[in-house]
């Protein structure tokens, strides 16, 4: 018995559909004998996290699918195979270790002025500065005039001479949030503050030159 569908001469493997196993499992994915168009391939789409992609399924970065990141296709257009070394850090990049950056975190902005390559570590620890520290499991959270930082954060703050922890302890102490933050040590009152500059400054941690913190 030969396969009902016109054109196939194939055996059928399903008699009562009468249909070959290749009709038969199309039948199964499409509920058509029939073959479906071809979908028409879109030149730039996005993904499911908002990333730009464009079809070139000739370039040296593209995909299995043929896709290749627009931001990653700017800068190859520009380095192509001698990528610069990180621009955080300044360790050795190469295509399958190195990401690009947004500058602005938008991440639809492609342009060239707003994308700059980094190692995987830099890119890490960038993400995690658009996170406000007080939110990390196990850190302090203090809030003044509407501004939420933790212990150490405030201790960096212009106007403050304590430590973080002084601040904590105090707190504990029971004194106000303001005498906590801006009261000088009682036991080195003339001790020169020394401020240290973290390597990723939290983006949610502002200096209070210009803001009024009383």
């Amino acid at each position: 018995m030969k396969c009902k569908i016109d054109g196939c001469n194939k055996e059928a493997v399903y008699k009562a559909d009468c249909v070959c196993q290749k009709h038969y499992f199309r039948f199964m994915r499409n509920g058509t004998y029939d073959l479906l168009p071809k979908p028409i391939r879109k030149y730039r789409r996005h993904n499911v996290k908002g990333y730009q992609l464009i079809f070139e399924p000739r370039h040296q970065l593209a995909m299995s699918d043929g896709y290749v990141y627009e931001h990653r296709f700017v800068i190859y257009s520009i380095y192509q195979n001698n990528l610069p070394n990180c621009k955080l850090c300044g360790c050795k990049l190469t295509w399958s270790s190195c990401h690009i950056d947004h500058i602005d975190n938008d991440i639809t902005n492609n342009t060239p002025e707003n994308l700059r390559p980094i190692c995987r570590a830099c890119n890490v620890m960038r993400s995690h500065t658009l996170i406000p520290k007080y939110t990390h499991k196990g850190h302090s959270k203090i809030t003044f005039n509407g501004l939420t930082m933790t212990a150490a954060e405030w201790s960096r703050q212009d106007g403050v001479t304590v430590a973080g922890n002084t601040i904590l302890r105090r707190i504990r102490d029971g004194w106000s949030i303001e005498r906590a933050l801006f009261e000088t040590s009682s036991t080195h009152p003339n001790a020169a503050v020394k401020r240290t500059t973290t390597k990723y400054k939290n983006r949610f941690e502002v200096k209070s030159t210009g803001i009024s913190l009383d």
